[in-house]
């Protein structure tokens, strides 16, 4: 196995146990999490299997990806996952729990490959990080789509420099499943060779899924995610919905939340369009500052070796910070916020993670991880466990509403410091260095770097 961050940064005798057993402590965490994670399920939100009972009936008699005229089915939803959701059809023999059982199933196998290899390539901190955040989201990392563009964004990130035109396939395919991911391709741009091969990738994959949907749906169905989505109304866990739920759940008048056409609980007030455009407005910074980042980037871009896995290079830091300020940038100034968007986010945490391992980038990371993990276990409380009090027409809950208001001003602090922190690294570089010695490791998860040891440095 080639060596880790971990394993050039730390000596062998800072570990308190050999690799081997650092793999057993997070096979067994990972496994009793997801333990514990279907237990929940089964006692407390089994209804979170509603999404994937959708996608079963809608796919019914249609077997066939790619192939399959797609007009009117599943029309939210780029044509590239509709075919990824047609796949089940055919082994599930049109039983709907049987093709919920297969989804989950083969979402926990991608949760697993994940965090192994983050572990093999990455280092044991990243997929720790994986495995943390998998958890604290609880079993709904098995009943939603989500997980499948952030693989791709996993795979591209882990790739941009080993196997750059793969890794501009890898968006490519993560933005045919869920458009977002097409916002990545920026940071990973530049005059170098490896920066336009991970262009080319790009282009030419997307381009094949774009004419292999028009010739089969039409441009019509093509398009439909996108006009779907413009004309979806403010939902209730979005950050711009927030000062609306907030002034319901202290009895406000006026605010009412309905479930809408959008198969989605919106928010519905006279303020609403004020919110809607705020909301735009801030959206439309977000690509401007996207934009901006890249083409400092771009600019700062050098040829460098792929190096030994493991190893990473400052631009590569960069473009990780990059990632992870535009996806929390784009949860944020979005108008709608479903608890799954936050699984966008484990991919670009985890590699973050790496950093820990770094006198000059441990902080960056300490603060980063620290927001995201405690966004995402707030989202778990958020949805399912306290949902109905969020949702209640009758007698709308503070309380729920509460841990909503406090999960919303988390991932605006994990936004704000990602763009801090990229903008950083962008325009000041790390100068090259010698990592020191780290102190001793607990088994499974180590230890952050001290701040006596980074000012003896």
């Amino acid at each position: 196995m080639s060596p880790t961050t971990e394993q050039q940064t730390a000596s062998p005798q800072n570990r308190l146990l050999p690799p081997a057993f650092e793999a057993l402590w997070l096979i067994g965490f990972w496994t009793l999490s997801r333990v514990v994670m279907l237990c929940l399920w089964l006692a407390l939100c089994s209804f979170i299997r509603n999404d994937v009972n959708y996608y079963a009936l809608s796919v019914t008699d249609l077997p066939i990806p790619v192939l399959t005229d797609l007009t009117g089915v599943l029309v939210e939803y780029p044509t590239p996952l509709v075919w990824l959701i047609q796949l089940l059809e055919w082994p599930s023999g049109g039983s709907v729990d049987l093709y919920v059982l297969l989804f989950a199933v083969a979402a926990a196998t991608v949760d697993g490959v994940c965090c192994a290899a983050l572990h093999q390539r990455e280092s044991n901190r990243a997929a720790w990080i994986w495995a943390l955040c998998g958890a604290l989201l609880g079993p709904l990392l098995w009943f939603r789509l989500d997980i499948a563009p952030a693989l791709c964004v996993l795979g591209a990130l882990q790739l941009m420099s080993r196997r750059p035109a793969l890794a501009g396939a890898l968006l490519a395919v993560g933005a045919g499943f869920k458009l977002w991911p097409a916002l990545l391709i920026a940071p990973m741009l530049g005059r170098s060779r490896t920066a336009r091969r991970r262009g080319a990738g790009f282009l030419v994959t997307g381009g094949v899924l774009v004419l292999l949907s028009l010739v089969t749906s039409g441009l019509g169905r093509t398009v439909s995610p996108l006009s779907w989505q413009s004309e979806r109304g403010l939902q209730i866990e979005s950050v711009w919905a927030t000062p609306l739920m907030l002034s319901r759940a202290l009895g406000a008048t006026g605010v009412d939340v309905q479930f809408s056409d959008f198969k989605a609980y919106e928010v519905f007030a006279t303020s609403v369009g004020g919110w809607t455009i705020a909301a735009s407005v801030v959206m439309f910074i977000l690509i401007v500052l996207s934009l901006v980042l890249s083409a400092i980037l771009a600019r700062r871009e050098q040829d460098q070796a792929p190096g030994a896995p493991g190893a990473v290079p400052d631009h590569e830091w960069a473009v990780r910070l990059a990632a992870l300020a535009i996806i929390a940038g784009w949860i944020v100034a979005n108008k709608t916020l479903s608890p799954q968007y936050m699984i966008w986010l484990f991919g670009p945490l985890a590699l973050v993670a790496t950093g820990l391992g770094r006198t000059g980038r441990a902080g960056t990371a300490r603060r980063l991880v620290a927001a995201g993990l405690v966004a995402t276990a707030l989202t778990q409380l958020v949805y399912p466990l306290t949902y109905s009090g969020i949702i209640s027409v009758l007698d709308p809950n503070v309380g729920s509403t509460m841990i909503l208001v406090l999960r919303n001003l988390c991932v605006i602090t994990l936004a704000v410091l990602a763009w801090a922190e990229a903008f950083r690294a962008a325009l000041c570089p790390e100068a090259p260095r010698t990592c020191l010695p780290l102190p001793p490791e607990p088994p499974g998860w180590h230890c952050q770097i001290s701040d006596d040891l980074s000012s003896q440095h």
